[in-house]
């Protein structure tokens, strides 16, 4: 059983006078899927120990009032409109209220959306390093004739590497005139050797490298190139600032810092790179202006990567503005405040004294 999960209710028989916060980190599932977990009582009855709840999205806020309302009696006391901050239409992910507040068996839980934010300023002290300087020059000269198509992911079968492949094959297919221009660049994270279970993608995904490259190279390019290992953050700072194109085609994910991480490299370096995200990311939800794609669609993905590819620079900085605007805004800070200030809002209104308690405990999943 999740550990994390099953704090809340320890803590709460320990020390029932705490407030008790909670974050959930990775994506939490619809009802239909969620409510297969032979355990599923446990996990949701020690969460709804908690007087606050905290996920990245709205649409996962309202996966876990479906998921609770199977384990117990449950009423919705509060809810709020998503717009302007999230998408309400035209995104996977999308809604037009969330729920803020729930009652169940006489507690008051409070709920809210908290998109994790991005450390801006770890993002600026690397690109003030001259060897990000030196870096970045160093990949401008060495793609100076192609336009590049990056992609950053860890090994798992949730975040659509062979998917992505096998759309990145077909362009290639269908734009011929596109060969010796573009370049994708895939940094994919392996997973520890103990996870067995991934071998065979990791083999599926290495095939496919080998039948792209072997199809559609020519002397003095190649279309692909595929680091199956991790880069130090320092160094992928470089590859955020050249690339044209930033291609993240999740099939399912919680937020996805990675689309964060461009934005805000671009940003700083007045950059006018395209994102192109899946809309079942849950940052898709918070980023205006990200081209949104759907991952389980191949012809999506070729057509949103070509949009982006010849997409005016009027276009493309106007969407990077945009952006820029929301990670710069809401950065990891506001994130740990407002979710700190909504917990006491939270503990407050389910108290006509509010008590003197010490800061909320937190449990992080994920």
């Amino acid at each position: 059983k999740p550990l994390q999960a099953n704090v809340p209710a320890h803590l709460r028989e320990l020390r029932p006078d705490l407030k008790i916060a909670f974050f959930h980190h990775t994506y939490f599932p619809s009802a239909d899927v969620f409510n297969v977990l032979p355990w599923r009582r446990d996990i949701v009855g020690s969460l709804l120990q908690c007087d606050y709840i905290g996920f990245h999205i709205p649409r996962q806020v309202e996966n876990f009032v479906d998921v609770a309302r199977g384990v117990a009696p449950l009423k919705v006391l509060e809810t709020r409109a998503c717009a302007p901050r999230y998408l309400t239409y035209g995104c996977a992910v999308g809604l037009d209220e969330v729920t803020t507040a729930i009652e169940v068996h006489g507690r008051r839980i409070g709920l809210g959306a908290h998109p994790v934010g991005l450390d801006v300023d770890r993002v600026r002290q690397v690109l003030e390093d001259p060897k990000t300087a030196g870096r970045i020059a160093a990949l401008r000269k060495e793609f100076a004739d192609t336009r590049v198509i990056l992609s950053v992911e860890r090994l798992d079968y949730t975040k659509g590497t062979l998917e992505k492949l096998v759309a990145f094959e077909k362009l290639l297919e269908t734009h011929p005139e596109l060969h010796g221009t573009i370049s994708l660049i895939n940094v994919c994270v392996p997973a520890a050797k103990e996870m067995t279970i991934y071998r065979t993608l990791q083999n599926q995904i290495e095939q496919a490298v080998g039948r792209i490259n072997g199809r559609f190279s020519r002397v003095g390019w190649t279309p692909l190139q595929f680091f199956f290992r991790a880069i130090p953050f320092e160094e992928l700072v470089a590859y955020y600032a050249v690339a044209d194109v930033m291609w993240i085609t999740p099939l399912r994910d919680g937020l996805n810092l990675v689309a964060k991480e461009f934005v805000a490299v671009q940003g700083l370096t007045n950059g006018s790179g395209v994102l192109v995200l899946s809309e079942f990311a849950g940052a898709a939800a918070e980023l205006h202006g990200a081209v949104l794609t759907n991952p389980h669609d191949p012809h999506d993905l070729v057509e949103k990567c070509v949009y982006a590819l010849e997409m005016s620079p009027d276009e493309a900085e106007a969407r990077l503005r945009g952006l820029f605007d929301v990670v710069q805004h809401n950065d990891v800070h506001r994130w740990g405040q407002d979710f700190l200030d909504s917990v006491e809002e939270s503990c407050a209104a389910g108290s006509a004294t509010p008590s003197e308690t010490p800061h909320p405990a937190l449990a992080q999943a994920g």
